[in-house]
């Protein structure tokens, strides 16, 4: 307030500011808002209902009606004839699509062709030239498997040019669900470009809980013949929402933060019952709190298995698993070790969220349980080996090293002073670094087999019946769910 009065001019400003608003009351009564127009407006249709008029006995058709400018828990059941047409086919064609469940391979980089000219978009929409030189780019870089940022100055059209990317995409076969993730004052605009630019079923996840919830329930999954969400089966194209919504609310966002390799396990894994990807997260967790419980050795280690299976909240990532302090120090070994006392930075029996994943109540089996507390020092001790091969060793690479590809460009690791053998190399040792990330410890026998080591080369491949074995027996020592 002091420095308000100083201000020679703070007495001209307030007369003006009463003479406008004295004005505004000429217009509109005090406690009435300007009506927006937009609010008469359909925005998208959520659902149908069929009924029957009460007084005739003829049949009577509903949509459940999203208004423009309004959000999701605002929306009303409204008669056919109240709804526009146009609004009600792409409702149609949204419902009658087929359930995609598989997801399409991304081409190989030897099919990317350059854009000689840009194509005409939806209304007639054309990008510029350095708008298809940056699309060029985002392309090829998508082929190659390369992550990339497109730098524009403001007003280039860069949420057009992405937008066009994923068009492009789209077209080549691999349709989607894409995510976008934008500040919360631009998502607006995303779907504004997405209407305007393409024919592809975009939404935004963003609003109060009760809005959220409707997304989730008529905008997420395709529905089968008795109403029932089919799990995976995406019913948008693109979800357009913030950082913030991704890690602290959908669970089915919050899986793209993922910690661990599910499918994978699932695809190796000979287990009793159908589990889904989200059923093994549970179980991997179970595991590693208990031994959490168990475990004897290193606080790092510890420090690092708690923040790596602790559940994301307030949109950020554990700070451990972006730094991974201590995790290149050498852990003691031994019944030698020297013990260092230290005080944990956790506490599992006062944590929330350890409520879901008890060991005691989802983890019945006593032999198996035995087994995992007398084995809980080499759980742990791999999963830290492992985060830290991925991160430092093969870092960015990781996912085209799972795919088969050349494992070459990993960092150079010294030559081991005491080699298996005399033909042993760099080359082999980043084979056994990058066999062990793809295939698990000790799987030497697979290593062998995999065309993508230097292994099958110089020595050959193995037996298919001791690469059975191999595999079976790892399935005996983690047991089966």
């Amino acid at each position: 307030m002091e420095q308000l009065e100083k201000d020679k001019r703070i007495h001209q400003k307030i007369k003006r500011f009463k003479t406008k608003q004295a004005q505004m009351r000429h217009l509109f009564q005090e406690d009435e808002e300007p009506f927006n127009p937009d609010y008469v407006e359909v925005d998208r249709i959520l659902d149908v209902s069929h009924s029957v008029d009460k007084d005739n006995g003829e049949p009577v058709i509903y949509y459940l009606v999203k208004w423009c400018s309004l959000p999701y828990e605002d929306a009303t059941w409204e008669l056919k004839e109240d709804v526009d047409e146009g609004k009600v086919e792409e409702f149609s064609k949204i419902q009658n699509r087929q359930p995609r469940l598989k997801r399409a391979a991304r081409p190989p980089a030897s099919s990317w062709k350059k854009l000689e000219e840009t194509r005409e978009y939806k209304n007639g929409n054309i990008l510029r030239e350095y708008q298809l030189e940056g699309v060029n780019w985002l392309l090829f870089n998508w082929y190659n498997r390369q992550n990339c940022i497109l730098a524009d100055e403001m007003g280039l059209g860069k949420t057009i040019q992405s937008i066009a990317l994923l068009s492009e995409v789209y077209a080549a076969g691999v349709q989607g669900p894409f995510l976008v993730i934008a500040p919360l004052s631009t998502i607006t605009n995303w779907e504004r470009e997405f209407s305007t630019w393409t024919n592809m079923n975009a939404i935004v996840y963003h609003g109060s809980l009760a809005s959220r919830q409707m997304i989730q329930q008529y905008e997420m999954y395709c529905k089968d013949e008795k109403e029932h969400l089919i799990p995976g089966a995406y019913k948008f194209d693109a979800l357009i929402t913030t950082f913030e919504m991704v890690l602290s609310d959908c669970p089915e966002l919050r899986e793209i933060a993922c910690w661990g390799r599910w499918r994978d396990i699932l695809s190796h894994a000979r287990c009793k019952r159908r589990l889904s990807e989200r059923d093994v997260e549970t179980i991997c967790r179970v595991i590693l709190v208990f031994c959490l419980l168990h475990y004897r050795g290193d606080e790092n280690i510890k420090s690092f298995i708690w923040e790596l299976i602790t559940p994301p909240e307030n949109g950020r990532e554990p700070q451990t698993l972006l730094n991974h302090s201590g995790l290149s120090i050498p852990v003691p070994r031994g019944r030698k070790g020297k013990r260092v006392k230290a005080q944990s930075t956790f506490d599992v029996q006062k944590v929330e969220w350890i409520r879901k994943y008890n060991p005691d109540t989802l983890l019945l089996d006593d032999s198996y349980r035995k087994h995992l507390k007398h084995q809980c020092n080499k759980v742990l001790l791999r999963v830290r080996m492992l985060y830290y091969l991925k991160q430092e060793v093969i870092g960015e690479h990781s996912d085209s090293v799972l795919k088969g590809a050349d494992i070459r460009y990993l960092k150079y690791i010294d030559k081991c002073q005491e080699v298996p053998a005399g033909w042993w190399d760099s080359d082999a040792d980043r084979s056994l670094l990058a066999g062990v990330f793809k295939h698990g410890y000790e799987m030497y026998t697979t290593m062998r087999a995999d065309p993508c080591l230097c292994f099958l080369e110089r020595v050959g491949r193995p037996d298919d019946k001791a690469i059975d074995a191999e595999q079976h027996t790892g399935d005996a020592e983690l047991g089966d769910e």
